[in-house]
């Protein structure tokens, strides 16, 4: 899928306005046959520093097996709907570009898991507007370039 399919389509969805405030969501992951492996709650809060157009939003996992994951992420605006991202368990940064009421971006980050350990995983997602108060993502995730499971997560300001 290309990000210009998404060009004239509305509402617009623009990281540096919809990442800032509180906001709650929900998470399933699926196996690529269809098996449920976790589900999550999400509280997320971001701020805008309207001068380098950055938004600094911080989300925190709390999955069902009982551990939790907190993303600390800065988000830049660059130009022509493109996006960088940095967070600390990142490897080099996130790359993301906006078009209409799409958002999407790929990184790759060392994820925790639920035993201690941790795996780093590829995540290419794509950030669908539903109106000025919720999104949905559709994600997938996966390790040397092969994806395992697909992410459902919607989110909704407060």
């Amino acid at each position: 899928m290309a990000i210009d399919a998404f060009r004239g389509t509305a509402p617009l969805f623009l990281p540096e306005r919809f990442f800032v405030g509180r906001l709650e969501g929900w998470a399933v992951l699926e196996s690529l046959v269809g098996g449920l492996l976790k589900r999550a709650t999400i509280a997320g809060h971001g701020e805008l520093d309207a001068d380098t157009d950055t938004v600094l939003f911080i989300e925190a996992y709390t999955f069902d097996d009982g551990h939790s994951d907190t993303l600390h992420w800065t988000i830049r605006k660059g130009e022509e709907g493109k996006y960088t991202g940095l967070e600390n368990r990142l490897e080099g940064e996130a790359i993301g570009e906006q078009a209409g009421c799409a958002f999407h971006w790929k990184y790759t980050r060392d994820t925790p898991q639920r035993d201690g350990k941790s795996f780093k995983l590829n995540f290419d997602q794509w950030f669908y507007g539903i109106d000025e108060r919720a999104c949905m993502v559709r994600g997938r995730a996966g390790r040397a370039g092969i994806p395992f499971a697909t992410a459902h997560v919607t989110y909704r300001k407060l």
